[in-house]
């Protein structure tokens, strides 16, 4: 770890690489559950008759997968080229090779932050439309994000002098401003970003009457499953400033806080992706007979007894009904502890539906037909 006394890499600093065993590992398995947990989103979604291939917010975390992959796969070809554990080209070119690797992995994991991002807004976009303010307050986000996004992805590319030199001669390059700065800048952001995204659902669960206090909490706890992506984003953040200020120091493994960074690189994207995916997972737990079984019969239980006291005659009663909002769009129902909200979508003329169960998921029900605006 961070914390190992130098003299454990002592006359290992010269040759120990960026890419370890446990590197490889991350940067292999972690796809692979983000890209489970995507075929199951999108299976999810077809079990709901969902037209998933009209869908953005998953087209957009498709693409984030896609950058997912690609990250990993320069990490893997960085170990192939200059070794893994221990560098197998000359110390004196391997400098070059790491530079290059985390120059190429900025522009993956820059468009991996920015998409999956929008896959989110997106997301919520069409879950809380029954809000015009609410409309406003995503498209502005999202205009805010694609500038970002821009602006990080030309100063990226246009870091040096030649522009290619980064990737030709990384270590003798020329810089047209402090990349290293700038670089931990970016990273700063993209943690504020993420907070702010996490608290958009906020007043639109607020908003909803006749749910108690602790219920909306649990609501919230289902959009804030990403509240991870924050931490590791932070984690990342420390790692890659520790490795910055770090690479010179060859008294220890001077490879060893940009290797942590670069782990953490790997886990931000692909649990960002397994985040995003599990709120929208309730179709599929759904659909498993025993699973769908056991959770009502238990929800139900607790919740009528909770309420009612067994044995009353309430208790026979299933589902309890009351309005939320303004009145003038939408919906909120308790059905067997199940908070639900409908809306009409303007363009088609249908009704959506978003549910929030005691499962910990939430889905969508295009043309449930319920509810009048």
């Amino acid at each position: 770890m961070a914390g190992d006394s130098p003299s454990q890499y002592a006359g290992t600093s010269m040759t120990a690489s960026f890419v370890t065993t446990e590197l490889m590992g991350v940067a292999i398995s972690l796809p692979i559950i983000a890209t489970i947990a995507t075929v199951m989103r999108i299976y999810a979604a077809s079990l709901k008759g969902q037209k998933w291939l009209r869908s953005g917010d998953i087209w957009f975390l498709f693409l984030t997968l896609v950058l997912s992959w690609a990250h990993s796969i320069n990490t893997i070809i960085a170990g192939a080229i200059g070794g893994i554990d221990t560098i197998t080209v000359s110390p004196h070119d391997y400098p070059n090779i790491a530079l290059r690797t985390l120059w190429i992995s900025s522009f993956f994991l820059i468009t991996a932050l920015y998409t999956i991002k929008i896959s989110l807004l997106i997301f919520y976009y069409h879950l809380f439309s029954v809000q015009p303010w609410f409309h406003r307050a995503v498209i502005g986000m999202s205009v805010i994000l694609t500038l970002w996004w821009l602006s990080s992805i030309i100063l990226a590319l246009c870091s040096t002098v030649p522009f290619d030199a980064a990737f030709h001669n990384a270590t003798l390059a020329r810089h047209r401003f402090d990349f290293n700065t700038w670089y931990l800048s970016y990273s700063a952001l993209s943690i504020f970003f993420d907070v702010v995204i996490l608290c958009f659902p906020i007043p639109m669960i607020r908003r909803l009457q006749n749910v108690s206090t602790i219920r909306k909490f649990s609501i919230l706890a289902i959009f804030w499953l990403g509240g991870f992506v924050v931490v590791s984003a932070t984690v990342r953040f420390v790692l890659l400033y520790r490795s910055i200020y770090k690479l010179e120091s060859f008294g220890e493994n001077r490879y060893r806080a940009y290797t942590e960074a670069f782990i953490w690189a790997e886990v931000e994207p692909n649990t960002s992706i397994v985040a995003a995916c599990l709120p929208a997972l309730g179709p599929l737990v759904r659909e498993v007979g025993w699973i769908r079984s056991a959770v009502r019969s238990v929800k139900s239980t607790l919740f009528l007894s909770s309420r009612y006291g067994a044995g009353s005659e309430k208790s026979k009663e299933v589902s309890k009904t009351a309005s939320a909002g303004s009145g003038k769009k939408g919906f909120v129902e308790i059905r067997e502890g199940d908070v639900e909200m409908a809306q009409r979508d303007k363009k088609s003329g249908e009704d959506s539906d978003a549910r929030w169960g005691g499962r910990g998921v939430v889905s969508m029900d295009e043309g449930v037909g319920r509810g009048r605006i």
